[in-house]
């Protein structure tokens, strides 16, 4: 009797340490589980900017709190600006903004002056971008952007959130003067009102080739973009960025013949978009446009719509007695 309870206290404590080892390994692995499910639910802070944003207004503020008139514009607030800027939950981004009344050009060419105006009046870039919540503000990454000199930049934006506006806020500059850009989130499209097709497009592509061939198949060579993003948002709208190669290279305002090259070498149009599914095209309601004269304008887009690419053909052209039919893809880079 005397052996066996000395055996059990010989016992006991090895049964006390490999219990408590187990707990305590049951412990850590249950705080692991706890900490690996608090990360995979943490929001991504890019999901709240998510959607399309039309603007409400553009400012610029005296140290004083006066309202300065924007550069381009002949008044305070630049009434009558129309603008987009779109986010997707994969990190890109695309913004275009053009003021009312621009010149349309004189003749189907523009002059340098003219492009000096066009450059001037019109806002669109494209890129990535990140956000840095613990210090309030997010970065616009360019990969692309109408002003040549521009197109590399990080642009960064302080932001806050009031109702249904984003306001973003560029760092000041020297003299002290504050923007501020108020844009309104623009509602999804109802969905009594979506496609089959609708459901399937939404999202940001990029561009991969340009491909032009003749009605008796013959391929013609074409200059492929540098780089150009396609979007069409749930609200119904859509924006293109086209950048081509050997843009100029400036600094300070650019020459007529610097301006010339810059829209000669780079492309951009926004608005609504409606889809016939039974012909499978769209229509891309244009109410802006790097070239004044086609703001206004519609634009017909024949399409070819699978997982990962998307293939618009625009109606077929007749260039030297030829007709000749484009077919331009792009890759979803949209999660």
């Amino acid at each position: 009797m005397i052996k066996k309870y000395f055996f059990l206290l010989i016992l006991a404590p090895t049964i006390f340490v490999t219990a408590c080892s187990e707990a305590e390994q049951e412990s850590s692995v249950s705080e692991n589980i706890d900490s690996a499910a608090v990360e995979e639910v943490s929001p991504d802070p890019r999901l709240q900017f998510v959607g399309n944003w039309e603007l409400v207004r553009r400012e610029r503020i005296a140290a004083d709190g006066t309202i300065l008139p924007l550069p381009e514009a002949p008044s305070p607030g630049a009434e009558g600006e129309v603008g987009y800027i779109m986010y997707d939950a994969a990190g890109y981004m695309g913004v275009v903004i053009m003021p009312p009344e621009r010149p349309v050009y004189a003749s189907p060419t523009p002059s340098g002056e003219e492009a000096v105006g066009a450059l001037g009046t019109y806002t669109s870039y494209f890129g990535t971008y990140s956000v840095n919540e613990a210090e309030g503000f997010l970065t616009h990454h360019l990969q692309g952007n109408v002003r040549p000199p521009d197109s590399a930049n990080n642009n960064q934006r302080f932001y806050d959130f009031i109702d249904d506006q984003l306001i973003l806020m560029p760092p000041e500059d020297d003299s002290g003067i504050k923007r501020r850009i108020v844009w309104k989130r623009v509602p999804d499209l109802p969905e009594a009102e979506l496609t089959d097709t609708h459901r399937r497009l939404f999202g940001f592509y990029r561009f991969t080739k340009i491909e032009r061939m003749t009605s008796d198949g013959s391929s013609i060579p074409t200059e492929q973009w540098d780089n150009a993003f396609i979007s069409y948002m749930r609200s119904g709208h859509m924006a293109v960025h086209i950048s081509r190669s050997n843009r100029p290279v400036y600094s300070g305002p650019p020459t007529p013949e610097q301006a010339l090259q810059a829209i000669q070498t780079y492309g951009s149009y926004f608005g609504p978009f409606s889809v016939n599914e039974a012909e499978s095209y769209f229509i891309h309601h244009r109410i802006g446009n790097l070239n004044p004269g086609q703001a206004g304008t519609d634009a017909q887009r024949f399409f070819e719509l699978t997982d990962t690419t998307l293939t618009l053909r625009p109606p077929p052209r007749t260039t030297d007695g030829q007709e000749v039919q484009s077919a331009i893809t792009w890759e979803r880079i949209s999660n």
